[in-house]
């Protein structure tokens, strides 16, 4: 760490020396252009101009490298907001590869196939960054699992919840993907509207236990429907799983309004529901619920932490 005074030129322009180290590593000469960055909590980030281009915009993947994890290189690169990337194989893309590219690709918003031969898949990541607003994509989400809720409260239909299910997997996506821009773009920081990196691990946890809640109420809605359970006893873990969703993003959503700490589910009341699923005739259904009542603990936990470290930004003290 370097400590530098400020110092005041000629009553109008303020001046901080670098450190001669730094200059001379970076091979900085007199006049020549660095980069100043403010970040959203007033700190200031200096970097030698040329890192500028360092981008990197574009990635050409051979699949035959990662036949078997393919999908997860390609999220793993659209975290990365990497705008272009090509797929290629040094013999012929499969009929299996590229149907798991584009199984793969609906799942990544803002993407488009914008060339394709024998050998090669080129996709186009098209998401404008600056408009995601992260809370905005948490409500969307709470609300899909609502619906999903409902659906299985009236025994109707499976198809509207397996709809449900590919989209919350494409908002958790592009959760998964803006967070981590977070960490190293200020501006995407601020437009998401996690506001602080310290917050990030927060709401990269809540994000996964939304997408987990997701998928166990898909599951179970497919294993109740497969073998026609009936909705009984599970109606009031079902309500009470929706309430606390909807509980938790509401406060997230008016957050900004507020700067109470967030209250987590009255004790005594958790254990009533634990005991309910507990006492369920069905070992399956009774392992599903008992996940998502874990993970709605977790969201709340997750969010006590976001409530407090707000107080802590509000006092300038993070």
């Amino acid at each position: 760490m370097h400590r530098r005074k400020i110092q005041l030129i000629a009553g109008s322009t303020y001046s901080v020396s670098l450190p001669k180290e730094w200059v001379k590593k970076n091979n900085l000469k007199e006049k020549k252009e660095i980069m100043i960055s403010e970040k959203n909590d007033r700190t200031l980030i200096i970097s030698p101009h040329s890192t500028e281009g360092k981008k990197l915009n574009e990635i050409s993947l051979d699949i035959d490298k990662y036949a078997n994890n393919i999908d997860q290189v390609l999220f793993a690169v659209y975290y990365l907001g990497i705008e272009t990337i090509n797929i290629f194989s040094k013999k012929e893309l499969t009929k299996e590869a590229k149907a798991r590219l584009k199984k793969t690709i609906t799942h990544m918003s803002g993407t488009e196939i914008s060339y394709e031969d024998r050998q090669k898949i080129t996709i186009n990541v098209l998401l404008d960054k600056s408009k995601v607003n992260i809370i905005h994509v948490f409500y969307r989400i709470s609300l899909l699992i609502e619906s999903s809720i409902v659906c299985l409260l009236e025994q109707t239909d499976i198809n509207e919840i397996n709809i449900n299910e590919n989209e919350i997997d494409r908002l958790y996506h592009l959760m998964a993907k803006m967070i981590s821009l977070s960490l190293i773009d200020s501006n995407i920081l601020c437009s998401s509207k996690i506001n602080n990196v310290s917050l990030i691990p927060m709401y990269f946890l809540v994000s996964k236990r939304l997408e987990n809640i997701g998928d166990n109420v898909y599951h179970l809605s497919k294993y109740m429907y497969k073998n026609k359970v009936a909705v009984e006893g599970e109606k009031e873990t079902l309500c009470f799983i929706r309430e606390k969703v909807n509980r938790s993003i509401r406060y997230l959503r008016r957050m900004h309004k507020s700067s109470e700490l967030f209250e987590k589910t009255n004790a005594d009341n958790l254990i009533n529901i634990n005991n309910a699923v507990s006492n369920m005739p069905d070992r399956i259904v009774q392992n599903y619920l008992e996940d998502i009542v874990r993970y709605i603990v977790d969201i709340e936990d997750e969010i006590v932490n976001i409530s407090f470290y707000n107080q802590l930004i509000g006092d300038d003290i993070l």
